[in-house]
């Protein structure tokens, strides 16, 4: 009787501990959190020196309809401040539409203008222009130094799209 009330209360101090030990978590010491952040600060900047990043978008905010989450996989990508390769939604009006395939905001092109720098301690504006056939869109990210990215989308024939996302950096 003694042995079979010491072996259940055995079992369930290790059924607790096990239980309890999921529940534990790492936390992250003051110097590893600014550490990694100056890592991410660092990467962005050296993104935006070389005029080449890509950002991951996850939410659009059209100027029509309500906002809404986006699936996984839209996104914006810049190559050497020339080519802009966008894979991007689009909800809204189109005031001049174009004869064949709508595609969204999904084209490579050329990129026509570039400007890009420092706009607050922790903030860089990057604006950009494409000619895609009968329009121009200018299209403005404001990337914040830990990465997180907001993108406006304008253009002459269509309403203005708002996204935000990530920029996509390597520690």
């Amino acid at each position: 009787m003694k042995k079979s009330i010491f072996l259940t209360a055995l079992a369930l101090a290790f059924c607790l501990s096990v239980g309890f030990s999921g529940c534990a978590t790492s936390q992250a010491t003051k110097e590893e959190k600014a550490a990694r952040q100056a890592r991410v600060a660092q990467a962005v900047a050296d993104s935006l020196s070389r005029r080449s990043f890509t950002v991951e978008v996850n939410y659009i905010n059209p100027q029509r309809l309500p906002s809404r989450q986006l699936s996984y996989g839209y996104g914006v990508t810049i190559r050497n401040g020339e080519v802009i390769e966008s894979y991007l939604p689009f909800f809204g009006q189109v005031y001049r539409a174009e004869f064949g395939e709508q595609t969204g905001l999904n084209f490579t092109e050329k990129i026509v203008q570039y400007q890009a720098g420092q706009v607050k301690k922790d903030r860089y504006a990057v604006e950009l222009v494409v000619r895609r056939r009968l329009e121009m869109l200018v299209y403005r990210f404001d990337i914040f130094d830990n990465g997180r990215t907001t993108l406006t989308v304008s253009s002459d024939n269509r309403d203005t799209m708002y996204f935000t996302g990530e920029m996509l950096v390597e520690e």
